[in-house]
């Protein structure tokens, strides 16, 4: 049976690089079935640019384009247009980012392959290639070839790829729902996002995989939502995650979630296990300093 798929895309001012974003998914080697693209209230030339590019491409009757009545902010603009999905796959997109041709077809083809796998990370190259503003972690994982199975330990309950890189199934949607709103912030100290939830969500029920290979092209510029929110929150900001003063937070509310989340049943009684374990060692370990 062939999987369908949804692009769904938050835009807000992306006039300087959404059409080679749209450009990218247009022209993928596998054709995504549909495309959400919720602008929130931009003030410079997006709403134009998209609606030109998909009437110039004749893509109404794929390609879905609305402008929210009001701003929502780009976490819940994501997580608003997860409920809209009614595809099989699920691809997150940024404004921003360029992908490689295959980035659908190689994606679907590791859902087809593998019936455990509930949310799929990939590599990217950055661009410029010599940036220094966003990090390359490393992901704990098990596999020979190239998708490994990515394991729920400590390291991995931070984010290791970001959600322009993520892909999922809709069988997670309402786990990934669950941990957005009963896990409120990440390691930072900020507001949860719809790219972590997903990745804690498929980490939780150890059906969250990463193929080792660039999909895409990870734009770094300054301007960017993502180093705006830093910018404004240049305190969270210091030195790794795992060093920031909100860690410990973020630590107790996993915790509190697996232990008390009224349908853990969702979760692997495993990987809540192996988790609930790690997490009250790190606790007790910054808690109390040797």
């Amino acid at each position: 049976m062939k999987l369908t798929s949804t692009v769904i895309m938050a835009a807000f001012n992306g006039s300087k690089y959404i059409y080679d974003q749209l450009d990218s998914i247009a022209n993928q080697k596998l054709k995504p079935t549909k495309v959400i693209i919720r602008d929130d209230c931009s003030t410079d030339d997006t709403e134009t640019i998209v609606k030109n590019f998909i009437f110039e491409h004749d893509l109404q009757n794929s390609w879905d384009f609305q402008v929210n009545p009001e701003r929502k902010g780009w976490r819940d603009n994501f997580m608003d247009m997860v409920d809209q999905t009614d595809t099989d796959i699920v691809f997150f997109a940024d404004q921003d980012d360029i992908w490689n041709k295959n980035k659908i077809s190689e994606s679907m083809k590791c859902f087809s392959e593998n019936d455990d796998m509930e949310v799929l990370v990939s590599d990217y190259n950055f661009l410029p290639a010599d940036q220094k503003i966003l990090p390359k972690d490393t992901i704990d994982e098990v596999g020979n070839g190239d998708v490994g199975q990515v394991i729920p330990d400590l390291h991995n309950l931070i984010i290791r790829r970001d959600g322009c890189s993520m892909a999922f199934k809709k069988s997670i949607i309402g786990p990934l729902e669950e941990v957005y709103a009963g896990i409120r912030s990440d390691s930072n100290g900020l507001d949860q996002a719809h790219d972590q939830a997903t990745w804690l969500a498929g980490l939780m029920r150890e059906s969250l995989y990463h193929v080792n290979q660039p999909l895409m092209v990870h734009r770094a510029h300054l301007d960017s939502t993502w180093q705006t929110v830093r910018k404004n929150n240049r305190s969270l900001f210091v030195g790794l995650p795992e060093e920031g003063p909100n860690y410990i937070v973020f630590l107790k509310s996993i915790q509190n979630f697996l232990l008390h989340s009224y349908s853990y049943s969702r979760f692997s009684k495993q990987a809540q296990q192996k988790l609930e374990k790690v997490i009250a060692e790190e606790i007790d370990l910054l808690a109390n300093p040797v």
